[in-house]
Parts: C-alpha cells; structure tokens; sequence
C-alpha cells in the first residue's frame, strides 16, 4: 500500500484521484481511511475527500444493489449449515446497532464498528428498503470522509 501511494505521489492529479479512489473502495479502509493516507502523502486535500467519496460509494452502492442476490443465496443455503457456522461478530454487532438506532445509526455508527459494506448489508437484511439505506450510506461515507479531512487538516495546521 505504501510503494502504491508512494508511486501515485509522482503521477499526474488524474492518477492520484484514481487512486485515492480505489482505496476508498476497500471493504474497512473505506473513505475514512483514504482520506487521512491521501492528504498525508500530499495529494489535494478537496480531490482526496472527493475521491475517497466518490470511491467507497461506489462500492457500498454496489453491495447494496446485489444484496438480493446475497439474501437469495443465504436463504437457499440449508438450514444445518447456518447453524454449523460461528456467528459473524460484525453481523451480529450490526443487527444490535440496527435494532437500537435503525438505518440512520447503522450508517452513521458503522464505519466505526463493523464497516460501511457490512452496515449496509445489515440495514437491506434487516427489512430496511434499499432506497432509504442508499440515502443513509451515501450521508454516512459523505460525513465520515468530509469529517475525516477537516481532523487531518486542523492536526496538520497544529503540527506546522
């Protein structure tokens, strides 16, 4: 991941967002994670928080409009296997945020605990419709990116 960014640090503004992108799409480094590894390698801090945005979108869109086939998938499985398996941690500590704060808290709350992919998963498994878990991933991964920058620049502002 270092040589990567290392690499992209040199290349034109076109590459570095592409880049910034791409890590931003990455289940649990998310936008989050692009952002503050964007603007510490250099990039623009704007084109770094617009990336990682446009990037990890992308991905939770992604997940959630395949969730269909995903709930299909798990409900065809037979039921000996599902409960041969461990409980997921991250599945499970999701259907707990979801039954204390709904899709608003699962999104928000996410990124924290159990990652945007799976808080979306959880939000579509739990009956919430796609269209209202969209909404709420797409204000999540837009706080938590624009939130994530303002941190970086005001600590790099108080290191200078």
């Amino acid at each position: 991941m270092e040589q990567f960014l290392q690499q992209l640090q040199d290349s034109s503004p076109i590459l570095q967002f592409l880049g910034v992108m791409l890590v931003g799409m990455i289940p649990f480094l998310e936008g989050y994670f692009a952002v503050p590894v964007g603007i510490a390698v250099g990039f623009p801090a704007v084109m770094t928080i617009v990336a990682a945005i446009v990037g990890n979108w992308i991905s939770v869109m992604v997940v959630i409009l395949a969730s269909d086939r995903v709930r299909q998938w798990l409900q065809k499985r037979k039921s000996s296997e599902r409960k041969q398996e461990k409980h997921n941690k991250r599945l499970e500590r999701g259907q707990n945020l979801f039954q204390k704060y709904g899709v608003p808290g699962v999104s928000l709350l996410g990124p924290l605990l159990i990652g945007d992919h799976i808080a979306a998963l959880v939000c579509i498994a739990s009956g919430a419709s796609k269209r209202y878990v969209m909404i709420w991933q797409t204000i999540a991964i837009v706080v938590w990116a624009v939130g994530m920058g303002i941190l970086v620049l005001l600590g790099i502002n108080v290191i200078k």
